[in-house]
């Protein structure tokens, strides 16, 4: 035999085998990223948590609607007294624990509710039946503003009209250039510069023309967003559910979107608001039963929020 043809031979034999070396290799690493694909856990859901139990959310009373500070150590909040009677409490995060609350400075002895700071952290905006002229009876409920001097928030006033018009009007929310959104039979827009504010702007769904959208409103410093409360609206879990619409860059609002199992169950949600670093999510939950009834502030990661802006892009 030539010795030429043996090492032709030997040559296809060798490539035969490095090619099927290959093969395993490749199916090798196959199986193992299977296997590693199967191994890697899916990412939990948002875990819902109730907001500092046993300091701000205690089992024997109803807290709601809170109001976080920009440096997100000190907030307000709103107790439930009674029937219709509520009033404001305060508490600041010391050494990184929150500390048992008291009534605010501002708090008189009428009906307080409803707290919002401005994304500054200077105002504080809340809902009272306080009369605007002292020595008269409890009114409807206004909005009202104090704002901070140092440690200090002396002299509430209310909002001018219209705002404060006919009716009551509840829980009022401020973006970056002075936009305030609050509710009084529906959602409301105007500009507020500290003294006049514009004429009110009624929103309504675009998704739903004719619907007014919810209330008890949360927007976003930059009003990319807005956060609203809705009773028994599109796709809800039962009494008062949590939206969000989001602002397109021509201003436009987008349809109110249910934030879903994350947060919206068959109790009701209520009060949303993002913390100033945009991390945390907070609402109101609230359920009755044979059993009696509960309200506590709530916390979720809020970044899914951001999931449903890509799905409504």
């Amino acid at each position: 035999m030539r010795p030429g043809l043996i090492s032709m031979g030997g040559m296809k034999m060798a490539n035969e085998r490095s090619d099927h070396s290959r093969y395993v290799l490749r199916t090798a690493w196959l199986w193992a990223l299977l296997f590693l694909a199967q191994a890697v856990p899916a990412a939990d859901p948002p875990k819902v948590e109730v907001f500092a139990p046993g300091v701000i959310s205690l089992p024997e009373r109803i807290e709601f609607c809170l109001a976080m500070s920009p440096d997100e150590q000190e907030i307000f909040f709103t107790v439930r007294k009674a029937a219709g009677q509520w009033e404001i409490h305060h508490s600041r995060r010391l050494q990184g624990a929150w500390q048992a609350s008291t009534v605010a400075p501002f708090f008189g002895t009428f009906s307080d509710s409803e707290p919002s700071l401005s994304p500054d952290g200077r105002r504080l905006y809340f809902s009272s039946n306080r009369p605007r002229q002292a020595g008269a009876p409890p009114a409807d409920f206004d909005i009202w503003l104090v704002e901070r001097h140092d440690d200090r928030w002396p002299d509430p006033r209310p909002l001018p009209e219209p705002v404060n018009g006919a009716g009551d009007q509840w829980r009022a929310s401020q973006s970056l250039d002075g936009t305030l959104f609050y509710s009084s039979r529906g959602l409301w827009r105007c500009a507020f510069d500290g003294t006049a504010v514009t004429p009110p702007v009624r929103l309504f769904d675009p998704q739903a023309p004719g619907a007014l959208v919810g209330g008890h409103a949360f927007v976003a410093p930059d009003q990319s967003y807005l956060l609203t409360a809705w009773m028994n609206g599109p796709g809800g879990r039962g009494g008062w559910d949590i939206y969000v619409s989001f602002r397109d860059p021509q201003g436009n609002w987008g349809p109110s979107i249910n934030l879903g199992d994350e947060v919206n169950t068959a109790a009701g949600e209520d009060f949303p608001l993002v913390s100033p670093s945009g991390r945390d999510l907070y609402f109101f939950r609230y359920q009755k039963n044979e059993a009696g009834e509960s309200g506590d502030i709530y916390r979720i990661d809020a970044s899914f929020l951001d999931t449903l802006r890509k799905k409504a892009q």
